[in-house]
């Protein structure tokens, strides 16, 4: 898979974790790596600073980061797409 794509789906899986608890690059690496992508951790790291960087995620001085209100306002949107969007392009 191309990386822009991949990344856009890492990041997709962040938010969706934040949403549940907060979460660590070192912490979530294994269950993003379960669903077929190899990352690292710094791999993440980055992806998680980026969508800090965006306002979708506040981090803390232990490198913990949750989601914001705008965060969740982005996956929400994300999931109104993908639903349209897996029933056109998943068969």
């Amino acid at each position: 898979m191309h990386k822009d794509f991949e990344a856009n789906f890492i990041r997709i899986h962040l938010l969706y974790h934040a949403n549940q608890q907060g979460i660590t690059a070192e912490g979530i690496q294994s269950e993003i790596n379960s669903h077929g992508y190899q990352v690292s951790t710094q791999d993440i790291q980055r992806e998680l600073s980026h969508l800090q960087s965006e306002g979708f995620l506040l981090g803390n001085n232990s490198h913990q980061y949750s989601i914001t209100e705008s965060g969740r306002s982005e996956l929400q949107d994300v999931q109104q797409h993908l639903q349209p969007l897996y029933q056109e392009v998943g068969k």
